[in-house]
């Protein structure tokens, strides 16, 4: 895997659910479309997008596992963290 973005996600991460949308300060959206769940609480946590070959995972920082995402484009964002 190798890292394409390295940012942080705005306001509250809750943790990973599917179909939550998280968005990151460079003001791109990511659709969680994998099968995690971990609740964990951070305010504004450093995250990464890593590529492995066709897919697309985030990488929070203090959760223990990589969820696998794709950039979310769909209804206009509005608020902070995921919703």
């Amino acid at each position: 895997m190798h890292v394409e973005v390295e940012s942080r996600i705005v306001g509250t991460f809750l943790g990973y659910a599917p179909g939550a949308v998280h968005r990151l300060d460079d003001g791109s959206e990511w659709e969680q479309v994998g099968n995690v769940r971990e609740y964990v609480y951070r305010e504004r946590p450093a995250c990464r997008i890593l590529r492995d070959q066709d897919r697309l995972f985030l990488d929070v920082e203090g959760t223990s596992g990589i969820a696998e995402v794709r950039q979310f484009v769909g209804k206009c964002w509005s608020g902070s963290g995921a919703y």
